[in-house]
């Protein structure tokens, strides 16, 4: 039995799992899906959250038990890459599904503005308070899960909630302990998030041990959870 922490993305929260946690748990797995500070049930501010108290908040998960596989979707690969810099020793390996790899001095929007299409930003809204940002669901659906069934689109776009600023702009802290922590990339080949160009940059910059590839959009762990957790339970017991 490993032990899995699960780290979201921009706008989502841990609901975002509740296809997948059932399905490595039936494997024997100890699953926690995290809510960032800001995120879902947080009582945290979002405006006041960058990435320093992202990464301490599952810093301080982790800490709170055995070592740990983290998995990171899309922003979450920022956050769990910071983590593991800080704790090479506490955690077994990192997962990035359709995930941003920073290099050192990276940000969230560096990194998507190197892309040749403007992706998830055509869907940007300013937020409820200064600071922070919403998706327009409309405009975002074909984007996030072009594969989904409308329903199933507008369930999790629904379950979307604000995005601070800041944590989209502020650059990775990437410790030297971060290159012994064994890596996988998922690869989605129908990405409109970051687009498969991006993530194909992104690992040869910072080459992972493993590579799987799903015919899915950004958004996996909903659209095609079975075969997801076939690839995290296959690292996992490996």
């Amino acid at each position: 039995m490993a032990r899995i922490i699960l780290v979201h993305g921009a706008w989502g929260d841990a609901t975002g799992w509740a296809r997948l946690v059932p399905l490595l748990e039936k494997a024997g797995h100890q699953v926690e899906a995290l809510d960032l500070p800001g995120h879902g049930r947080s009582a945290v501010p979002p405006e006041t959250v960058g990435q320093a108290e992202y990464v301490a908040h599952v810093e301080q998960v982790l800490l709170q038990g055995p070592p740990a596989m983290l998995v990171g979707h899309s922003m979450g690969g920022i956050v769990i890459a910071q983590v593991a810099g800080r704790q090479p020793a506490r955690v077994t390996a990192c997962v990035y599904v359709a995930a941003l790899v920073p290099r050192d001095g990276e940000s969230l929007l560096g990194l998507i503005r190197q892309q040749d299409t403007p992706g998830i930003q055509v869907a940007v809204l300013p937020g409820p308070v200064a600071g922070t940002t919403a998706l327009n669901p409309d405009v975002a659906a074909p984007i996030v899960l072009p594969d989904a069934s409308p329903a199933l689109a507008a369930l999790a776009l629904a379950a979307m909630g604000v995005q601070s600023n800041k944590a989209q702009v502020e650059p990775a802290v990437i410790g030297p302990g971060f290159a012994t922590v064994p890596r996988a990339y998922v690869f989605c080949s129908q990405d409109r998030v970051v687009t498969p160009a991006l993530q194909r940059q992104m690992v040869d910059a910072t080459p992972c041990e493993a590579e799987f590839t799903l015919d899915c959009g950004h958004v996996p762990q909903l659209t095609q959870p079975k075969a997801l957790a076939e690839i995290v339970n296959g690292l996992a017991s490996a």
